[in-house]
């Protein structure tokens, strides 16, 4: 099971790093209110149900080992 685990977690972490390398840059000579801006742009497209790292992040769920370290019970 462990085995099984680590596969997901690696293929789960590949899976996801694909499609956060568009993260954008946040300039110096932005305000906060810009920064802000896109940082609330990236957290609701990953945070769509529909896109694959919010899907990745629900699956994680399943992984006994995060169940323990976020204190729910099996």
């Amino acid at each position: 099971m462990l085995m099984d685990n680590m596969s997901f977690r690696c293929d789960a972490h590949v899976n996801v790093l694909k499609h956060v390398t568009n993260l954008p840059e946040l300039k110096d000579n932005w305000s906060d209110e810009q920064k802000l801006a896109a940082i609330e742009k990236v957290h609701k497209e990953l945070s769509d149900p529909a896109h694959p790292v919010s899907i990745a992040m629900t699956k994680m769920q399943d992984i006994p080992e995060i169940r323990i370290i976020e204190g729910e019970k099996r």
